[in-house]
């Protein structure tokens, strides 16, 4: 069954801000750490780490939504044979 477009839209949004919320915890400390050592503005390397986290994003959602996990035939009918 085919989800509708609304939904997809939606999963795809909220796939897409979760992984960048992950990629921030790591993001945010190492930009702190670089600003700190003097390697750039503490708005630029924001920027950057944004822009980073964007594409590692779509790179996680994307394929995802576009093939999506097979399910396996004892999981459809609730795990029993």
């Amino acid at each position: 069954m085919s989800w509708p477009l609304k939904m997809r839209l939606l999963s795809f949004g909220i796939g897409t801000v979760v992984v960048m919320g992950e990629f921030a915890l790591v993001a945010v400390p190492v930009g702190v750490v670089l600003w700190l050592a003097g390697v750039g503005s503490a708005l630029h390397l924001a920027e950057s780490l944004a822009a980073i986290a964007l594409a590692f994003a779509l790179v996680v959602i994307i394929p995802v939504h576009i093939r999506p996990t097979p399910t396996d035939a004892i999981a459809k009918n609730g795990g029993t044979r």
